[in-house]
């Protein structure tokens, strides 16, 4: 009775199941086929999977052959519904098919998409029994093994020799039952899509120098860029209407950029691409097919590949590149989460509000598996909109594009405040003649020139300079704009760049806080110093006490430090109390000097036939002065004028004749006695005191 009464309940449960799977079309007629599929589906009841119901039932059809699904597919699925060939080609009938389905239906269920594809169809295979036929032993070969090993790590679809190398390796290791399991020893054979990769990064890049100010996370894994290569692709085009390829490039559509590829200028685009060392870039003559040219837009190519995998800094620079070749084509980027359309549209209210506070330009790029599931999004930012001076790029395992921008707001929120545009650029005259054929690069750094100046794709650009007090040969990193053949040469470098070359001209061996001190006073004075050359609102590269030299060739870049926002601010608050536009400083120090100058001398410099006498003169205010006496009348300067003229070390305390015919000047230190005293910070940096201290020191009303 006991046997009666199990058998009883195990075919009511079969009829249970038989109600959650719908068929359709002429399966309905297949009793055989059905009775398979509630075997399946109980089996994987059984094994702890979440099956179909009644109320959640999964649908059955016949396969057409048109559109997707092809000939050569024997069944095919997605969520919710099954697509079943009858008397399919090949060994195996179409209830094996049927429970190969019905388990990527189950594991949709139940797994949530955790599994790797290629574990899912090894599990989907060896449930269906596709593998009996197999024989242990037979082993796939090094040269198999390794090509499903790149297509597994790419990310791409498995073809049949992909499935029929899965199989063989399955047949000998065998599968776990246990519900969304993964086989440990394949798993470690063959992994996961990008699996080097960390779940998330981000880098921050100066867009003028190429110089990272901020990275975290994983910087050395190479992931496909997704459609962040439609990027350089427009900035290949040899003409585009900005305000079209804009709409354009916030859309993401790939369909309407590749109308423009009769613009397209594929020398230029491997030029912008160069910080990419892993490509597999067809020639352009090689772009016979649509799906090919898909590939120079980030999509993958026919085999399921993709062109190119790049670390976080190399596709910085790249893309770096290519919004300085073309930056007129890219402000349209401004409008991705405001057009309904853009990619960015769905996002965050709030976190598109930030955007357009900080008037940045936007593009996604998703790498995702052949069925849509996002396996790694990137977001790229550059901001702000009118003149970019930041770039920065984010990328995130396991979503899309547009849905790292929540991870992306957080830190541009920090950001916004620690690296403030108005003190991100720096421009320098370099007081040249500096011959534009002296601006070379190395092999594996390209030169790259439009009509707004000469960078190159990895940021630093070695020049060779006559002026005096240059270098003679140098490394800058910016960008270089020349007005004219024989014009200015103005450098475009971000403001920390800047500092650390002013530091290893002025002050190489100054330590602690009275470095932080005058990094902060030297970023100041480059963010502020436009007014020493009007005409091309630059600051000189050897004005007084701020000499910038650059980088000796053979230097290892490294990062020096980022100057300290708080204490720019207390600058600004100091500089206007005492209506400073410039910040002096100068070596100080108390070594004894005196120099004697004929009188013969003294007139050549004054321009003057006869000076009577010179006497030094301290006003109420506590500022100095020399009066100079001719026949006829006579003339005041300031004492830092004075000792500039004549080049003293420092404006003298003491002027004396030593005859008729000879003035001797004595002081203490180096410098004009005015604002920061190098010397003097670093004794009171010894002292204990902290850069705040010493700046209030120097530049205060009461010093």
């Amino acid at each position: 009775m006991g046997v009666l009464l199990k058998r009883c309940h195990k075919r009511l449960y079969l009829l249970d199941v038989g109600a959650a799977i719908l068929f359709f079309g002429a399966l309905t007629q297949q009793t055989e086929l059905r009775q398979s599929a509630a075997t399946a589906v109980s089996e994987l009841a059984a094994q702890g999977y979440r099956i179909p119901s009644e109320d959640d039932p999964v649908r059955v059809f016949p396969a057409l052959t048109n559109g997707a699904f092809s000939g050569r597919h024997a069944g095919g699925w997605r969520p919710g519904s099954i697509y079943l060939r009858q008397q399919p080609q090949g060994a195996f009938s179409e209830a094996v098919y049927l429970r190969h389905e019905l388990f990527h239906e189950v594991s949709h269920r139940s797994c949530g998409g955790r599994l790797p594809v290629w574990a899912e169809e090894a599990a989907a295979m060896h449930f269906s029994g596709e593998l009996a036929g197999l024989e242990s032993g037979n082993l796939p070969s090094e040269l198999e093994l390794q090509s499903i090993k790149n297509r597994v790590r790419q990310g791409a679809e498995l073809d049949s020799n992909d499935r029929a190398v899965l199989a063989r390796l399955v047949a000998n290791v065998g599968w776990p039952s246990e519900p969304c399991a993964v086989s440990t020893r394949l798993n470690e054979l063959l992994g996961v899509a990008f699996d080097g990769a960390g779940d998330s990064s981000y880098l921050l890049m100066s867009l003028m120098s190429g110089r990272i100010l901020a990275n975290g996370g994983d910087q050395s894994s190479r992931l496909p860029p997704g459609s962040l290569l439609k990027i350089p692709y427009a900035a290949a085009l040899a003409q585009a209407d900005p305000d079209l390829l804009g709409a354009e490039l916030v859309a993401s559509d790939t369909d309407k950029l590749l109308q423009r590829r009769e613009q397209f200028q594929a020398e230029r685009y491997r030029l912008l691409l160069s910080p990419i060392r892993e490509q597999k870039l067809l020639p352009q003559a090689a772009l016979s097919d649509q799906q090919t040219w898909r590939c120079y837009l980030g999509e993958r190519d026919a085999d399921g590949d993709f062109a190119l995998q790049a670390s976080l800094p190399e596709l910085a620079l790249a893309m770096r590149a290519a919004l300085l070749f073309k930056p007129d084509y890219f402000r349209g980027l401004s409008q991705n989460g405001i057009l309904p359309n853009s990619t960015l549209a769905g996002q965050s209210e709030q976190d598109k509000k930030l955007l357009r506070q900080l008037q940045v330009l936007a593009k996604t790029g998703t790498v995702s598996t052949g069925d849509g599931k996002p396996l790694a999004g990137h977001l790229l930012l550059a901001w702000p909109a009118a003149h970019p001076v930041f770039l920065a790029i984010f990328r995130q395992r396991g979503v899309s594009g547009a849905a790292v921008l929540s991870k992306a707001a957080a830190l541009l929120r920090t950001w916004q405040y620690d690296y403030p545009a108005r003190f991100a650029a720096v421009r320098v005259s370099l007081l040249t003649p500096t011959d534009p054929g002296s601006w070379d690069a190395e092999p594996d750094c390209p030169l790259v020139a439009n009509q707004h100046g000469r960078f190159t794709v990895c940021g630093q650009i070695r020049i060779v300079s006559s002026a005096r007090g240059s270098r003679s040969e140098r490394v800058v990193k910016g960008i270089l704009r020349q007005s004219g053949e024989h014009g200015q040469t103005v450098l475009e470098t971000d403001v920390d760049s800047y500092v650390d070359g002013v530091l290893a001209a002025e002050a190489q061996h100054l330590a602690g806080s009275a470095r932080e001190a005058m990094r902060a006073v030297i970023a100041w004075n480059g963010s502020h110093g436009s007014h020493r050359h009007n005409e091309s609102s630059s600051l000189c590269d050897t004005t007084h006490c701020m000499v910038f030299l650059g980088e000796l060739p053979g230097d290892k870049p490294g990062r020096n430090g980022h100057i300290d926002i708080q204490l720019m601010q207390l600058l600004d608050k100091l500089a206007a109390e005492s209506v400073l536009n410039w910040l002096p400083f100068a070596n100080g120090g108390d070594q004894h000097w005196q120099r004697q100058l004929s009188i013969d001398e003294l007139r050549r410099v004054f321009a003057e036939n006869q000076i009577l006498d010179i006497r030094r003169e301290r006003h109420k205010d506590g500022e100095l002065f020399i009066r100079l006496f001719y026949p006829a009348n006579e003339e005041m300067l300031s004492c830092e004028v004075f000792r500039n003229t004549l080049k003293l070390p420092s404006c003298p305390d003491s002027v004396t004749p030593v005859d008729s015919q000879t003035w001797q000047f004595a002081g203490i230190g180096a410098g004009h006695g005015l604002g920061l005293s190098i010397a003097r910070a670093q004794a009171l940096a010894e002292g204990g005191r902290n850069a705040e201290q010493i700046l209030r020191d120097a530049y205060g009303r009461s010093r």
